[in-house]
């Protein structure tokens, strides 16, 4: 057992704020149509640095977006957040409802592999 009091434990951690936004699906009568501009803003987002991770819940037998999704923004508040997925058409045009919720990055990791031989990355 770690003896390290749990505050500097706390203090020592990350504690970086995010926003979660969880997707449920209202009208799924317009997927299709709209997933391509739906698309075109999650990279747009991403390349702006506002989008952290996104995507749909998923199950055997299910068609992916079906079950709503999740993504993960870097904003300055939730109603930046919210401001910001707005934007999303599905969101906009009520193939989703929205809830969003500030979460504070604490723990976890991350791997990356780079190979310079064959240019390749694999993302863990």
């Amino acid at each position: 057992m770690n003896d390290t009091p749990v505050p500097d434990l706390l203090r020592a951690m990350l504690n970086k704020p995010l926003y979660v936004a969880l997707r449920q699906p209202a009208d799924l009568s317009r997927l299709s149509e709209l997933l391509p501009a739906h698309l075109d803003w999650t990279i747009a987002a991403e390349r702006r640095g506002e989008l952290f991770a996104s995507g749909p819940f998923a199950a055997d037998g299910v068609t992916p977006g079906a079950l709503g999704g999740l993504s993960i923004l870097r904003a300055q508040s939730v109603e930046d957040a919210q401001r910001l997925l707005q934007a999303d058409p599905f969101i906009r045009e009520g193939v989703y409802t929205v809830d969003v919720k500030k979460w504070m990055l604490m723990e976890g990791g991350l791997t990356l592999t780079v190979r310079f031989s064959d240019r390749s990355a694999n993302l863990f």
